[in-house]
């Protein structure tokens, strides 16, 4: 046989596997099924008679103690481990919505949360992103998803919340996008960086109200189970833990602390906090006249999202599905498929995050800061061979009002 004919099998071959395996890769059944199928497994592992794992138990006994009017804050060894830290951490709103999980026998509410965290994960990138880009999306996170399903922790949660709070506020539902973002919030501290796309909302006045209902809404959730005076101590209790974490500067795997090690300096975390928000929000701001844009808004979720991870002092390696959801997002949506991009979002799935993560987000802040014509010469230069170059007017997102948006 012939190099020539050789290379013609091999490409038909090649062709012929691409043709079969297309309907898996691309079946809604089939990727959700593996969420589903993630969860059944990390629920055995975690709700096994040995398993150790405390996570799962500290979310369940959070309500009891709030019902009890106990501190939230303190350790209780017996019934949720001994180590040092093993101790709720999030929100005394976060301990009422973990009601539905507390109220069930232990195995049925694990697998209940577990379930709820991939396939919220899955649905929002679908309503973002529509079914294609969606398969593509889901799949690159499947190793990312099994991580934080494993820890048992909220962090898919908190990325569909996220998500679902910038489509919510794309289609004009103010009320329903903060609600979102509020109680995502209330999981944990970063997702209020989300607050940005209300600011640049064209009605910010009824986005404003909207999220101060939503936040006194999602706040005062634990008073169907407290009083107001055991509330506000509650509260006071978590900034004051939340103020102690702060003063931490080994724990994570954020950009500060990976200055510091590089620098061998005993920087405090918030100059650098302060200086990468600048860096979030200036080409936000400069670039206003691309906001019609629904591409360059869609990569400003994807900037916000890998911000909020790689610049959270307490960042650590459940988290980062946020900020690799990010890079995904950005990958798929619109980014030019060169190796560089590649590369760098394969290695963010892959588990190496704080550089790649990090490099990833200078790129985004790169695509956020090109001139219109540039960005729309870019995402023709991306097209498929065949494919019909599309402007920025053009560039379709499913869950996304067109025309105008935020715009």
């Amino acid at each position: 046989m012939s190099t020539r004919s050789y290379v013609s099998t091999g490409t038909g071959f090649s062709r012929t596997v691409r043709a079969l395996s297309r309907p898996f890769v691309q079946s809604r059944f089939v990727v959700y099924s593996m969420y589903v199928a993630v969860a059944i497994l990390v629920t055995i592992r975690r709700g096994a008679s040995d398993s150790t794992h405390t996570t799962f138990k500290i979310f369940r006994q959070s309500f009891w103690h709030l019902l009890h009017g106990t501190d939230l804050y303190a350790q209780y060894p017996l019934e949720q481990g001994a180590a040092a830290v093993d101790l709720f951490k999030y929100s005394p709103s976060a301990a009422a919505l973990f009601m539905p999980f507390a109220l069930p026998p232990y195995g049925p509410a694990m697998l209940l949360w577990s379930l709820l965290n991939a396939l919220a994960l899955c649905f929002a990138l679908e309503r973002l992103l529509g079914s294609e880009k969606a398969r593509i999306a889901q799949w690159l996170l499947l190793p990312q998803a099994f991580a934080t399903l494993e820890t048992m922790q909220s962090n898919a949660l908190v990325t569909a919340l996220m998500i679902g709070g910038f489509v919510a506020l794309e289609n004009r539902r103010q009320l329903r996008a903060v609600l979102a973002i509020v109680t995502a919030t209330a999981l944990k501290i970063y997702p209020a960086a989300m607050l940005v796309f209300a600011a640049f909302h064209p009605r910010r006045l009824r986005s404003a109200c909207a999220t101060v209902v939503a936040a006194v809404a999602v706040f005062l959730v634990p008073l169907i189970s407290t009083a107001p005076a055991m509330l506000l101590q509650q509260y006071r209790r978590w900034f004051a833990t939340e103020a102690h974490d702060e003063q931490d500067l080994l724990f994570g795997g954020s950009v500060m602390k990976l200055v510091r090690e590089l620098l061998h300096v005993s920087w405090p975390n918030w100059p650098m906090q302060v200086l990468a928000t600048g860096a979030l929000l200036l080409p936000l701001y400069l670039r206003r006249e691309r906001w019609s844009d629904p591409a360059f808004r869609v990569t400003a979720l994807a900037s916000v999202l890998v911000y909020a991870v790689i610049f959270n002092h307490q960042a650590e390696r459940a988290s980062f599905i946020v900020g690799v959801t990010g890079a995904v997002i950005w990958y798929v949506s619109g980014a030019p498929k060169n190796f560089t991009r590649t590369a760098l979002t394969m290695l963010c799935v892959a588990g190496l995050q704080s550089v790649p993560l990090f490099t990833v987000w200078l790129f985004i802040q790169h695509d956020l800061w090109r001139p219109e014509r540039e960005a729309v010469e870019s995402r023709a230069w991306s097209c498929r061979p065949g494919a019909q170059p599309h402007g920025a007017s053009e560039h379709h997102f499913p869950g996304i009002t067109e025309p105008g948006g935020l715009a």
